[in-house]
């Protein structure tokens, strides 16, 4: 048995779910982790910078739901191409899955270039709009445009990392994915540090690093010697499966981006406490996502093992396999909460030197972070529940509601109308996670675990004839 075939067995076959989500998690709960440890490199770095430890880190963190508002579209195209292409490699429909890779690249690749030339354009009205000034402003701006240069290659690895989980492979994008953060990490104190170039070099770190890896990810796609690859001639768009990928991407996408807007809402409202509320927010979230990573990456799995069971046909499994990471979610995140709540002072003030105000406030921030995280647990297995099954109206609906519908208009109820301070923030993010189960329950039922998908079913017939002999 090949390691493809291996693979498809744990997720279709094989008894013991619970194993096979976490065989599958662990190589992404690494790439994660790297990834915040890289940011968390930069942070310290630039918190360095002589006289401007707190404006720089904010110059930093200010930028990344602007920035997250763009790739949100790429995470729109790579859920979409998750659960299409896997449900293709479930019902063994190889060929189809193959156009459905190579459309999804080239969609990917345009798309990037379009955001590439936005951003650039948008970085100085955009961060001028969220209210910063001074320092944070000239700081954010160049940051936010050289990164913009960033999007058509990131977006390239977005479309790499859906075609290969679609097939169960979760370690060569992680192997890329850890091989540009290495780089990141080399280059970024480098630049940030020796070279003098402070904040704009967290960025171009950022950006070469993202850059050395491209050519092995083209490769790859094209010559890979398991899963799913590419082919020259599916890359020319075929209308309907580009329609098909473009409307299954669009409510997972817009859901993400009017998230990251509201996002940037939320850090305006935020800027108005100032500085250290700032710093505050901005590192007790570096540091809560590091214990989110394995909450996320078993809800990117989920999405694939829901997909290839619906693919085959196999709704009962795709249900139990939903059922089982809710409880592994669940439970990681109540023993990272119970673990990390008693040290998060000392974690803090590594990054936060120089402003106890910031430093206290940080403290309890976190405190309302960690009592929520199985809440998050819950959130995330329904955000990859909804992707994998090819519900992204139902991605859209539950994003946009946490937010817009209850975090921010409770935030502004507490900076309006009580005096609770910078207080009423972290309280309004506990309140709109728990409140937003009730909606993921609605929807989840909703769901008919049917294929979104034309299963052609003599191809099927025979492939079943043959697994038996």
């Amino acid at each position: 048995m090949t390691k493809e075939q291996k693979k498809q067995h744990l997720i279709l076959h094989d008894p013991n779910i619970y194993k096979g989500l976490l065989i599958l998690s662990i190589p992404l709960m690494l790439n994660n982790l790297i990834k915040t440890l890289h940011d968390v490199v930069d942070m310290f770095f630039v918190s360095e910078i002589p006289g401007y430890s707190t404006e720089a880190i904010n110059s930093i963190s200010l930028t990344f739901p602007v920035f997250f508002t763009y790739i949100s579209l790429g995470i729109g195209l790579s859920a979409a191409g998750t659960a299409l292409i896997s449900q293709q490699v479930g019902s063994k429909q190889m060929f189809q899955a193959r156009k459905y890779a190579s459309n999804l690249v080239v969609i990917a690749l345009i798309l990037g270039i379009v955001l590439n030339v936005g951003a650039y354009f948008f970085a100085n009205p955009v961060m001028r709009l969220m209210g910063t000034e001074g320092f944070v402003l000239e700081n954010s701006v160049k940051y936010l445009k050289i990164r913009s240069f960033e999007l058509p290659f990131l977006f390239i690895m977005f479309a790499f990392t859906a075609i290969r989980q679609s097939s169960g492979d979760t370690v060569t994008p992680v192997i890329y994915g850890v091989a540009t953060v290495i780089f990141n990490i080399i280059l970024s104190p480098i630049l940030i540090t020796y070279a003098g170039l402070g904040v704009s070099g967290a960025a171009y770190a950022t950006l070469i690093a993202q850059v050395v890896v491209m050519p092995f990810i083209i490769y790859l796609l094209f010559r890979n010697k398991t899963g799913v690859t590419i082919q020259k001639e599916h890359l020319i768009l075929d209308p309907d499966v580009t329609h098909k990928i473009i409307m299954y991407s669009i409510p997972a996408a817009l859901g993400q981006a009017i998230t990251a807007i509201g996002f940037i809402i939320m850090n305006t409202l935020i800027v108005t406490y100032g500085d250290p509320t700032v710093a505050a927010f901005s590192v007790g979230n570096r540091i809560n996502s590091i214990i989110l990573h394995p909450v996320m990456a078993i809800g990117g799995v989920l999405a694939a093992y829901l997909g290839q069971n619906i693919g085959n046909e196999n709704p009962d499994r795709a249900r139990l396999a939903f059922r089982k990471a809710m409880v592994l979610s669940a439970g990681l995140m109540a023993l990272g909460s119970f673990i990390v709540i008693w040290f998060r002072s000392p974690l803090l003030s590594i990054f936060i030197k120089e402003d106890p105000v910031a430093l206290a406030l940080g403290v309890e921030y976190m405190f309302y972070l960690l009592i929520g995280l199985p809440l998050m647990g819950i959130f995330q297995t329904f955000m990859g529940t909804f992707n994998g099954t090819g519900n992204t109206k139902f991605t859209f609906v539950f994003s946009i509601t946490r937010l817009w519908i209850l975090r921010i208009p409770i935030i502004l109820i507490f900076k309006y109308f009580t005096e609770v301070g910078s207080s009423g923030i972290w309280y309004a993010m506990l309140i709109s996670n728990f409140v937003i189960i009730l909606p993921g329950i609605y929807f989840y039922r909703q769901i008919d675990f049917k294929p979104k998908i034309e299963i052609e079913r003599k191809r099927k017939k025979l492939d079943k004839i043959e697994q038996n002999g």
